[in-house]
């Protein structure tokens, strides 16, 4: 009986500290000009603005939604950029350009 009060203190605090943690979270959109095997494509993700390079380098050899609607694997990240830019290939910028947001 009396171990179940100091689990219980102890589990309270840890779920405290993860609710702190994810309140300091800042998520931004991003968006990134990738190498596909059908070419050059826009992904777009939300990530925590700490995590950017890991999050950019996970991309590598893994499968993403585009802009074109497809799930195409990443060959190569050429740029990754908030959404409020713009990317430098302007044949990219294009194709930013045209699609819905």
């Amino acid at each position: 009986m009396n171990m179940i009060k100091p689990i219980v203190t102890v589990l309270t605090l840890l779920l405290s500290m993860n609710v702190i943690a994810d309140e300091t979270t800042t998520l931004t959109p991003y968006k990134c000009h990738i190498e596909t095997p059908n070419g050059s494509n826009i992904a777009l993700f939300t990530w925590d603005a700490a995590q950017v390079v890991q999050e950019q380098s996970a991309l590598l050899a893994d499968y993403v939604p585009t802009i074109t609607n497809e799930r195409l694997i990443v060959k190569r990240v050429i740029e990754c950029i908030t959404e409020d830019k713009v990317f430098k290939d302007v044949l990219v910028r294009e194709q930013d350009a045209q699609r819905t947001h």
